[in-house]
């Protein structure tokens, strides 16, 4: 029996005599990202860029200078570091690349980990070395973007990569994962809006983005087993001026070190510059 099977049989028996000690140990489980070593293409990424801190502890990276910058923010339990393949051509077509470290992520520090602590952290980058001329967000990453400008932070051109459609969906689909009933699946997602401090329902990317007036870019691979490929759906039916692309075969991580996605991703990036660059006398 391996261990997931094992804890989700502890919920279901322990979850029959106490069930808010169930549903308050799945949320302290949800809300503890695991930290992993660099892999060797990550140490030489940190090594060509530079650290920068800001805020209260938070650590970025970035590759470049220019006057035009680019955010990048990873998902859930990844980093900066994770990002250099996107960032590696944005820098090579002029731009200066910033990727932050959520809280409690990769250098950055932090008491708590989520995605309105990821979109204050984003906020915070802005605030400290903005403007940006676009932003990407992979996964949670993503859906921190999107909470990001519903607190104002305008960054540009927005590429959100297996983004989820909501984080109420999120929760749904981690407490499934654990076995957990409906009784305890409720008491759960309680658990964790206490934490956050917002009702999950309300963080709806579609929703918070759709007064973004500027391009979008949605990318999500159709055989993603972690986010389901029907966010992205969800996303765009609640968006003007939007553009999508649903490659196959590109899971959920894979997605982001695939040679032909940094290229859409860059390539929709560069539009932008190019337009500029017509219309300046």
């Amino acid at each position: 029996m391996n261990v997931i099977n094992m804890l989700r049989m502890k919920n279901r028996w322990l979850g029959a005599v106490l069930p808010s000690v169930v549903a308050k140990q799945n949320a302290k489980m949800f809300l503890s990202p695991r930290r992993y070593p660099l892999k060797a293409w990550e140490q030489e990424a940190e090594q060509q860029g530079m650290r920068v801190s800001f805020a209260k502890g938070l650590s970025a990276i970035r590759w470049g200078q220019s006057e035009k910058r680019i955010l990048l923010m990873h998902g859930w339990e990844g980093r900066a570091t994770q990002m250099y393949g996107l960032a590696k051509p944005l820098v090579e077509q002029g731009y200066e690349v910033i990727a932050i470290d959520g809280p409690k992520h990769g250098h950055s520090k932090g008491d708590k980990a989520n995605p309105v602590e990821f979109a204050n952290a984003i906020v915070d980058a802005s605030t400290a070395f903005g403007p940006f001329y676009g932003a990407i967000g992979h996964s949670m990453g993503g859906c921190a973007l999107a909470m990001a400008f519903e607190k104002g932070a305008d960054l540009g051109r927005y590429a959100l990569v297996s983004s989820p459609a909501c984080v109420h969906d999120v929760l749904k689909g981690f407490a499934s994962f654990m076995g957990l009933n409906s009784d305890i699946s409720q008491r759960f997602i309680n658990e964790i809006e206490a934490t956050v401090g917002r009702a999950a329902k309300d963080l709806d990317v579609g929703r918070m983005m759709a007064k973004h007036s500027d391009e979008k870019l949605l990318i999500h691979s159709t055989d993603d087993l972690e986010v389901p490929y029907h966010s992205m759906i969800q996303i765009r039916d609640q968006l003007s001026n939007v553009r999508s692309f649903s490659p196959e075969g590109l899971g959920h991580r894979k997605i982001m070190r695939d040679n032909s996605i940094i290229d859409i991703i860059s390539t929709f990036m560069s539009e932008k510059q190019t337009m500029e660059m017509r219309v300046t006398p």
